[in-house]
């Protein structure tokens, strides 16, 4: 029809495609634990993943070109007294990570160079932490590395605070308080603000230089977890959770809005967590469903 116009969207056919068998990691001992984290993250060169091991909380590290059926038995990174929650690479150097575990303690590692699961060796050698992080009185769920200042750490833990941790000197300067167990949090691309969710049903951005948030507002209503991710250059966030008839919703805010842009879209019913991720590259948002 004559004045009417289609914005064509080069996504609009994408869709996803299974890795072939060969490109895989296979006999991967993924840990169980039932807190919402991350199992797995990835950098340039390697893959974290929280392990499945007894006598004390692991995880693996896995060079990127070692793909295939792992070995039965790898060297851990081993160290924490409980199971590891989250890891996160530092993206300044990217054989260092940092883990958040149940015994509340944040650990820093470095990846031995020339590391490989596939060894000779008649014993196994584990690696053990270089640093530790020591000031949360209970579980650390997540940890984040500042995108944007060297060696910035912040970690969210089940005493209601988010803690930010200069790696290098093993010091917590600032400590973000809030009513509940933080959920989730995310930097924004130029690493001066970062968002957290709450079990209180609260989003709140922060100004990193500061202990109060500078905007606060009401999130997803429902009982489940929510998540929230910022969109790297843009002045925006989305967050993801559930309605109060537990139906999962996906909302797009600006910081400073006390309700989010359009509302909040329903997605389905599924009782699954819905995880948002933002791709740079495509400038994409990508949910992924838990369960």
């Amino acid at each position: 029809m004559a004045g009417r116009f289609v914005r064509a969207s080069k996504y609009r056919h994408v869709f996803g495609k299974s890795t072939r068998k060969e490109f895989c990691y296979d006999n991967l001992h993924i840990s169980r634990n039932a807190w919402d984290t991350n199992l797995v993250k990835v950098n340039p060169e390697y893959l974290s993943v929280n392990w499945d091991a007894s006598g004390g909380g692991a995880f693996a590290v896995i060079p990127l070109n070692e793909r295939g059926k792992l070995p039965d038995q790898i060297p851990l990174f081993r160290g924490h007294t409980a199971a590891v929650l989250d890891t996160d690479w530092n993206p300044f150097h990217d054989n260092i990570i940092a883990s958040a575990s149940d015994d509340g303690k944040v650990f820093i590692w470095e990846v031995p160079e020339g590391f490989t699961l596939h060894t000779d060796a008649e014993e196994i050698t584990d690696v053990a932490p270089v640093s530790k992080l020591a000031g949360h009185p209970r579980k650390v769920g997540q940890v984040l590395f500042n995108p944007a200042a060297e060696n910035i750490l912040a970690s969210a833990s089940g005493d209601f605070t988010v803690k930010l941790w200069d790696v290098s000197t093993g010091q917590s300067p600032l400590a973000l308080k809030h009513n509940d167990i933080v959920q989730s949090l995310s930097w924004n691309a130029s690493g001066s603000m970062l968002v957290t969710t709450s079990r209180d049903k609260k989003i709140r951005v922060w100004d990193v230089r500061q202990e109060k948030p500078v905007h606060e507002a009401p999130g997803h209503g429902g009982a489940k977890n929510s998540r929230a991710v910022w969109l790297g250059e843009h002045n925006r966030f989305a967050t993801t959770g559930f309605s109060r008839m537990s139906e999962r919703q996906i909302a797009l805010w600006e910081p400073g809005r006390t309700e989010p842009i359009g509302g909040f879209t329903m997605l389905d019913s599924i009782s699954g967590v819905c995880m948002p991720f933002w791709d740079d590259g495509s400038n994409c948002l990508y949910l992924a469903g838990k369960g």
